[in-house]
């Protein structure tokens, strides 16, 4: 990865100099999937914005398949910014959001999904994630269970087998609470905490549901490594993200730099999020 020598260059490659692509992707999610109403949201918890139409266009309304794979800018659903030239870093430098109702919008890059899962089966599912190709290392990386379709309204856990950083296999997630109200409707996003001691994921080999939730359903596991998280903490009011003036810089996709980005969303309250914003990238 090359960085960026200094504030100078970065302002130049953000105005349009040094003979460096400049991109620009406008967001829209329209608080529809599909043309129709999504799962219903709960205060509190986390919903994925994956599958709402808009701009980029939401993914396949459907579940992923059963078999993991996975997913890059050329997938639906992600914002399909253009792969820089060989040698160049792509830097994310700053993001705007804003959106009808307050929540939390968690900008992510989607590493691999997997779905066709059965939230009635209490034997280790199989989930087999494939090598990472981005943030391979697993360090960040998080390992979320993702309801496509509304499952059962008995509460219980689910629990997964993964690897961690080292990479040692056998590792197992905390309890998480799985079914019933917050937890069951689509769109729902769990995140699945690491056994103690671990700060990262390499795969997932299997899931397990503690007791049923009644519904088959259709769920899923997705890898994802978080970017940052923005709060619109009243309807209408919108925040920026700067890659000059919060820490850490600009965000460099370097060799990441066909990242499957994309959004969730933490409401303050039930109705579907319409959501607006921008992001900017620069070469370098």
């Amino acid at each position: 990865m090359t960085a960026i020598a200094n504030l100078s260059t970065l302002i130049n490659l953000a105005t349009g100099g040094g003979g460096q692509a400049q991109q620009q992707i406008n967001i829209h999610k329209s608080g529809l999937v599909a043309g129709a109403a999504p799962g219903t949201l709960v205060s509190g918890r986390i919903s994925d914005l994956w599958q709402y139409d808009g701009q980029p266009g939401g993914a396949a309304t459907s579940a992923p398949s059963s078999s993991s794979a996975v997913v890059n800018n050329a997938t639906a659903g992600s914002w399909k910014q253009a792969t820089p030239t060989a040698g160049t870093d792509l830097f994310l430098t700053s993001a705007f959001v804003t959106a009808h109702v307050a929540g939390s919008i968690l900008f992510y890059d989607r590493l691999v999904q997997q779905g066709g899962l059965d939230a009635t089966n209490t034997g280790a599912q199989t989930v087999s994630t494939p090598a990472l190709t981005r943030f391979t290392s697993g360090t960040g990386v998080e390992a979320w269970a993702e309801v496509y379709t509304q499952i059962g309204a008995s509460a219980t856990t689910v629990t997964a087998s993964y690897s961690n950083t080292t990479p040692t296999s056998g590792r197992t997630t905390v309890a998480t609470s799985f079914g019933a109200t917050g937890f069951r409707e689509a769109q729902r996003m769990l995140p699945l905490p690491l056994q103690s001691g671990d700060y990262g994921v390499t795969a997932v080999s299997t899931i397990t549901v503690l007791a049923t939730t009644g519904t088959v359903g259709s769920f899923g596991v997705t890898l994802l490594y978080p970017i940052f998280w923005i709060p619109v903490p009243l309807a209408g009011v919108g925040r920026l993200w700067s890659g000059v003036m919060m820490s850490g810089g600009p965000f460099d996709l370097g060799t990441i730099s066909d990242a499957c980005l994309s959004l969730a969303f933490c409401p303050n309250g039930t109705t579907a999020p319409v959501v607006y914003g921008q992001a900017n990238f620069v070469t370098y």
